[in-house]
């Protein structure tokens, strides 16, 4: 129900030139109403500006926001405070509600600095990220300590690196997380097996969830969920 993209050229390399990420919209939302997550992340050699610049599609209705900067993988990503409070200005106007990803405890209580400045509204959506190297480690204490940090009228859901299979992505759910995400961005192994496409971790992630008695939410749930509408 909804689809986080990132604007890449042709070699997978983020990018200014907003072809691909534009076309992708396009062909996506030709054929289903899913909600498209513009991303303001990613390693690489843009300006805070460029790397706004996927929220001006007029499809975005979410704005993906790293909200802090950390050690990722062997590079340092750089999302300073006045980077962060950029974003989030621009988020204001082109009508993108933030999905705050969280790295770290700081990183929620910077977003809670944001939220006293009145550039996050309710209702505020979270996303935890968990097991990239030298980042936080997934694990159900953990989760306990970051849901008591977050603000009323908050949702939150969970990414995880490099897994293997989707057991933590359950456990989370079991928690009550309102989304996990899958995809080659975080892991291209299903049931330790690699997949060949993205349509394959979905389907089973979808699988599993559906299994394990949770429902998925269709595109126009997904937008009451998540505060859109």
């Amino acid at each position: 129900v909804l689809v986080h993209l990132h604007a890449r050229n042709s070699k997978g390399e983020l990018t200014t030139d907003l072809s691909n990420f534009s076309k992708t919209i396009e062909l996506i939302t030709n054929e289903c109403s899913v909600v498209i997550e513009a991303s303001t992340g990613g390693l690489s050699g843009l300006t805070p500006q460029e790397r706004s610049l996927p929220l001006q599609n007029e499809k975005a209705e979410l704005g993906s926001l790293n909200m802090g900067s950390l050690n990722f993988l062997d590079k340092v990503y750089i999302n300073t405070v006045p980077d962060i409070r950029y974003w989030l200005q621009r988020m204001i106007k082109n009508r993108v509600k933030p999905s705050l990803e969280i790295f770290d405890t700081s990183n929620i209580i910077t977003s809670n600095l944001f939220i006293k400045e009145g550039l996050v509204k309710p209702q505020y959506n979270f996303n935890f990220i968990f097991n990239y190297k030298w980042g936080m480690s997934f694990s159900l204490s953990l989760i306990e300590v970051l849901k008591s940090m977050l603000p009323k009228e908050s949702i939150w859901g969970a990414v995880f690196g490099e897994s293997r299979n989707f057991s933590s992505h359950l456990q989370a759910c079991l928690q009550g997380a309102n989304m996990v995400r899958v995809g080659f961005e975080d892991s291209k192994i299903c049931n330790n097996k690699e997949a060949e496409t993205n349509l394959e971790l979905v389907k089973e992630i979808r699988r599993e969830l559906e299994i394990s008695g949770f429902e998925l939410a269709d595109p126009e749930e997904a937008r009451k969920l998540l505060g859109i509408i």
